[in-house]
């Protein structure tokens, strides 16, 4: 199984500690293709094997969640979905990983050779997370994730929310007590059987990072 992510160069850190903690599970590095949107990110990033340039544009701070259509957060989400397309061309077997997540354990044995197309849930907001999802090689899994890389004007996550009711024969959400998000995990306490982290549900890169630190995980 490949792991895709992307990065501009103001996630350089955090997406370093998520590389880190997949290293720390027995996870392997060289299997992680890691798309870098700024000459900068490449620079910092070119070290690893499965770095490189996917786009050199001028979105190089972190940008904040935003609905507003306008904002520079959906101008570098919106094209999720197109990145996810051209990777899925060669590697059939493809887990997307945003860069705010730690992995706390291996989820090899949860996620590879699966027949459905697993997301994990983003409740009380969406009901799927576009942040980890795995993808497998059937003709379905192909279809949405060639109605979703059309799509160049939508949020990822507002955009796989509308869809999925389509292909609802083949999508699966993961455990909430073991792929949490960031609601789950830090206010509904669900951290026992965590194998994945994902620090959504808050604002900001410092903040993210805070939380990482006072769980112990940052590793950078």
């Amino acid at each position: 199984m490949k792991f895709l992510t992307q990065l501009n160069s103001g996630c350089i850190d955090i997406c370093k500690n998520m590389l880190k903690s997949a290293e720390l599970v027995g996870l392997n590095i060289d299997d992680f293709i890691i798309a870098c949107l700024d000459k900068n990110a490449y620079d910092n990033m070119k070290s690893y094997t499965g770095a490189f340039l996917y786009q050199d544009n001028n979105l190089t701070e972190y940008q904040n969640w935003s609905f507003d259509k306008d904002s520079n957060f959906r101008q570098i989400v919106k094209n999720k979905w197109k990145l996810v397309k051209e990777i899925y061309k060669d590697n059939k077997s493809l887990c997307w990983v945003d860069t705010d997540i730690v992995f706390k354990q291996n989820p090899l044995s949860v996620i590879d050779k699966n027949n459905h197309i697993l997301f994990q849930c983003d409740r009380p907001g969406s009901l799927i997370c576009s942040g980890f999802m795995v993808f497998n090689s059937s003709e379905k899994c192909e279809q949405l994730i060639s109605e979703c890389g059309n799509n160049n004007e939508e949020d990822d996550q507002i955009l796989i929310n509308n869809i999925v009711n389509k292909y609802s024969d083949i999508c699966a959400l993961l455990d909430h007590d073991r792929f949490p998000n960031g609601y789950a995990y830090y206010t509904q306490g669900k951290k026992s059987n965590a194998i994945i982290i994902h620090n959504n549900h808050m604002v900001g890169i410092d903040t993210k990072i805070n939380k990482f630190k006072e769980e112990g995980l940052w590793y950078l």
